[in-house]
């Protein structure tokens, strides 16, 4: 009976070792065979990462784009998970890698002030690399002159531009005497003003074929080339 009863807990221990190594010892040892560490892949680029990817057992996955033009495109910047972690063979990598911004096309900007431009190219994702300030006939002063790269260009996104905006003539630059004839007294002085001139003489006539404080003739007249502050007579119906 005492033979029977040991051999009885002989083969229950046999059973139970046989279940333990079966169940618990071999498939630890199994997954420990399937592990391997994440290899670093911060820098590198994506056909680098994939082939040592692929010699480690491991997966990658573009998870995440960062546009930007101060690295390289496909650029490897962040992992998940990060290098020398553990994982199973076969693991996904997460990875956030480099690509260039899109191009937009440059907006014509001549004509307008300094601050039209600024906020126009900050929607446009364009910077302003620098500015230079000259004399322009062309052009009044505080207004673009000039830009690079110019209208309907294309440029990436974060690259800047070269504007030019205008001191107005230089001081010994001549200008047109503009046309004031027909105009209002009040439209006359403005017009005279903007074009860097000065008032002359006034003299008030007596024209019944026209309403008061019209402009009826000038001296110099229209198209004529005169010095800057020069000074324009006019002849005014009253």
């Amino acid at each position: 009976m005492k033979l029977i009863k040991e051999i009885g807990i002989f083969i229950a221990t046999g059973l139970l070792l046989v279940a333990l190594f079966n169940y618990f010892l071999m498939p630890l040892y199994i997954n420990e065979k399937n592990t391997v560490f994440t290899p670093n892949l911060g820098g590198l680029d994506i056909n680098e990462a994939k082939s040592i990817t692929k010699s480690e057992g491991v997966e990658i996955v573009i998870a995440d784009t960062i546009f930007t033009n101060d690295i390289n495109p496909n650029i490897v910047l962040e992992q998940y998970p990060a290098a020398g972690k553990e994982v199973k063979s076969g693991r996904e990598i997460k990875l956030k890698i480099t690509h260039l911004n899109k191009k937009v096309l440059v907006p014509d900007l001549l004509g307008k002030t300094l601050r039209a431009s600024e906020i126009e190219l900050n929607q446009l994702g364009i910077e302003i690399d620098s500015v230079y300030y000259s004399f322009n006939p062309n052009y009044p002063k505080g207004i673009i002159s000039w830009q690079s790269p110019t209208a309907l260009d294309s440029i990436r996104k974060g690259f800047g531009m070269r504007l030019e905006v205008s001191r107005g003539l230089a001081p010994n630059d001549f200008v047109a005497v503009p046309n004031l004839i027909g105009l209002f007294y009040s439209e006359g002085l403005e017009k005279i003003e903007n074009s860097n001139l000065k008032e002359g003489s006034i003299k008030f006539v007596d024209y019944k074929k026209s309403v008061p404080n019209i402009i009826l003739n000038q001296n110099p007249k229209e198209g004529t080339k005169v010095s800057q502050n020069s000074r324009i007579n006019l002849i005014i119906s009253k």
